[in-house]
């Protein structure tokens, strides 16, 4: 993989995953993936500004129907060693959660940078970045903004639904709903599908999608990330509550 700040992806990677051989000497250099810089920017300021518009702009230029990178699988991160740590970004520190949610469902790779999944925080000063990068051992005693254990749990939780699931590892994407602080969206890969609800909301809000946008038979649907919650097709939508500052990834169940 590598660094690629701004400027068309394509230019760097290979045309798909399926990667030239025998031929190594005659092919173009290309990667597998670079960093994916334009999510990482709306991944913060979508919540800063209550503006889900513009992550839900990216991701449709970048892996809609017709999106530039849909047969690439690029390198996504919430902060680096370059710019400043996201949990220092976010105006309302809860939205660390959804931030993370988001991160682990979208197309992609997730990573993680050292400290993130505590909420370490950290910003470039007006002559040095070191605080940026403290030592591995100053990490466990480090300033974060949110609870750490409450964190990484949260962070672990994403990282095994995602593992679990190949529609969010693999599948394609699709907008289901987007509003200033809503979004969700649809992960589909081999008749499998994970949708992703996002509520950066302080209170409890409600995603409504037409049944007919579900393309899916299913009258029931599971919530992964939510032990127990489970919802049904009803009046020919799908009704689903999301919690404050969180998520919900729900799955088809079959009766």
């Amino acid at each position: 993989m590598g660094e690629v700040v701004a400027g068309d992806y394509r230019k760097l990677l290979f045309r798909s995953q399926n990667l030239p051989t025998g031929r190594a000497k005659k092919t173009p250099c290309r990667l597998r993936s670079v960093t994916n810089y334009e999510l990482y920017k709306g991944l913060w300021s979508s919540f800063n500004d209550k503006n889900f518009f513009e992550i839900a702009w990216t991701l449709r230029r970048q892996f809609g129907d017709i999106g530039l990178y849909r047969e690439s699988v690029l390198y996504n991160f919430a902060d680096n060693h370059d710019v400043n740590r996201v949990a220092s970004v976010v105006k309302n520190k809860a939205h660390l959660f959804p931030l993370y949610a988001l991160l682990f469902t979208v197309p992609g790779v997730p990573s993680l940078y050292y400290g993130g999944e505590f909420g370490v925080l950290g910003e470039r000063g007006h002559d040095s970045d070191r605080d940026l990068r403290p030592s591995w051992d100053a990490i466990r005693t480090a300033k974060t903004a949110v609870d750490r254990d409450a964190l990484l749990k949260a962070i672990a939780g994403f990282a095994r639904i995602r593992k679990n699931s190949v529609a969010l590892r693999e599948g394609s994407y699709r907008e289901l709903h987007v509003s200033s602080e809503q979004f969700a969206f649809m992960r589909e890969k081999d008749g499998k599908q994970a949708l992703v609800a996002v509520n950066a909301s302080e209170k409890d809000r409600v995603i409504s999608i037409n049944a007919g946008d579900l393309r899916s038979s299913a009258a029931r649907w599971k919530d992964a990330l939510n032990s127990g919650r489970e919802f049904r097709v009803s009046n020919g939508a799908l009704t689903v509550p999301v919690y404050p500052s969180w998520a919900s990834v729900l799955e088809p169940d079959a009766e």
